[in-house]
């Protein structure tokens, strides 16, 4: 998570200038990592609580990057490599967030 994750959703900070909608694609990485702080702090670990951040911002960062690639027309180079990363790595992330979001659903709340 650390590894792959974290700077992936990290990575669109550094091209808030790249395109018109960038801002928001990096305040929706960003959100989906910033807001699962407060349950890491509370939690002292990782908890299955911390697939829910990611639904609420990733999902439909995702969904945009899917649906609307009209979007981001003229977007090249790294920008557009980046969002490409960014989709894959988010996408493998929610479907093991989905899971785990049924988990603490269901009473599962172990920390680990």
């Amino acid at each position: 998570m650390v590894v792959i994750l974290a700077p992936v959703n990290f990575s669109p900070m550094f091209f808030l200038g790249a395109h018109p909608s960038a801002i928001w694609v990096a305040w929706l990485s960003v959100a989906g990592l910033a807001f699962n702080m407060p349950i890491l702090m509370r939690a002292r670990g990782f908890s299955a609580a911390l697939a829910f951040p990611h639904l609420v911002f990733w999902l439909p960062l995702v969904v945009v990057l899917i649906l609307r690639p009209a979007m981001f027309d003229g977007v090249s180079g790294c920008y557009a490599t980046l969002l490409l990363v960014l989709l894959v790595v988010d996408v493998a992330s929610l479907a093991f967030d989905g899971l785990e979001a049924v988990k603490w659903a269901k009473g599962d709340r172990a920390i680990i």
